[in-house]
């Protein structure tokens, strides 16, 4: 199993910001599990290991393979995941020059009283900051299309945010093609960028490809960020239909024996280039051009994370683990 690569060769995208452009890593690692109280992913639940020593040691692993990128959200755990990611941040400041780049999010459902959406953002940029122990997020962005106020408003309370000094640079969540655009629009008024948009985006949802999706943040200057890149852990070879995967994995939720193909020709590949299935899978979603956030629970995933860095799949491969998956669509949550 080839696990790890070195932070030296870990391959850099740019993302845009309000004073110029930040470089962050191939790919990034999303925090949804630490602390997570929704039932998804076993905190205080199903999974007796994950806790806060192992998620510090996928947090550590993923910086020794050179990925500084992690990606939190107020609503994880209600603040836990962005405290812990905080926590970790400063424990490794004190052994590490390496910097930590911090991605988080405004909930709109959470300050759906607050119809002031700019001053809504801006408490809600404040409180995300004391929880992570920082003066400026790196990368701030909406969770959902989901406020009640107008895009309009929403992209300038993002350029508030920015304004403020809270964030170094801003994105959304779950925003469709033309809600992107919108917001995109929005902040051009404020002179600031729309650096991101993070939707689901694996071989198993490949809705951002049929959409135009992809091709208009190439256009536009915006990186893709692709969460539950590896289908809520149906990609990984983990799972069967008589071991379907725990908890409340809603996203990609197809019937683990419909994949069954998909799998095979994953553990094919697998075995063809020395690496896991995860770690194809991963790969998969670079080779589109999008950055991939993986969650990580322990040390040993995390390192498995890393391990879809520096090397590439044959462009006949792509072709067919595209072919061989899913076009996905829409909810109310994901419009994009």
């Amino acid at each position: 199993m080839a696990l790890c690569t070195t932070a030296a060769a870990v391959m850099h995208r740019t993302m845009l910001a309000s004073s110029g452009s930040f470089q962050v890593p191939a790919m990034g690692c999303g925090a949804w599990s630490w602390g997570d109280d929704k039932g998804v992913w076993g905190w205080d639940a199903y999974d007796s290991n994950l806790n806060e020593t192992s998620v510090a040691s996928a947090f550590n692993a993923m910086l020794d393979g050179g990925v500084n990128f992690f990606d939190t959200a107020e609503t994880y755990g209600d603040g836990l995941s962005e405290t812990l990611t905080g926590k970790f941040k400063k424990m490794a400041s004190e052994t590490t020059d390496e910097s930590v780049l911090i991605a988080t999010k405004f909930q709109p459902g959470k300050w759906k009283g607050e119809k002031n959406v700019g001053k809504a953002m801006l408490r809600a940029a404040k409180e995300s900051c004391a929880r992570l122990g920082v003066s400026q997020i790196d990368l701030y962005q909406i969770h959902a299309p989901l406020h009640r106020s107008s895009l309009r408003d929403q992209g300038h309370a993002l350029a508030g945010v920015v304004e403020a000094g809270l964030a170094k640079a801003v994105g959304v969540s779950n925003f469709s093609l033309d809600q992107m655009r919108e917001i995109h629009k929005a902040l051009a008024e404020k002179n600031v960028p729309l650096s991101s948009n993070q939707v689901e985006f694996s071989i198993l949802r490949q809705y951002p490809l049929h959409s135009g999706m992809l091709a208009d943040c190439d256009r536009l200057g915006v990186q893709l960020l692709a969460y539950s890149p590896m289908a809520m852990g149906r990609l990984t070879g983990k799972y069967s239909a008589d071991n379907p995967p725990k908890g409340r994995r809603g996203f990609s939720n197809y019937p683990m024996e419909e994949l069954q193909p998909l799998l095979d020709v994953l553990q094919e590949m697998a075995t063809k280039y020395s690496k896991t299935q995860a770690q194809v899978a991963l790969n998969w979603v670079m080779a589109k051009g999008a950055i991939p956030i993986p969650g990580a629970k322990n040390a040993a995933q995390a390192e498995e994370n890393v391990g879809a860095l520096g090397w590439a799949l044959t462009d006949a491969d792509v072709a067919t683990l595209t072919t061989l998956g899913k076009k996905g669509g829409t909810s109310n949550w994901q419009h994009g």
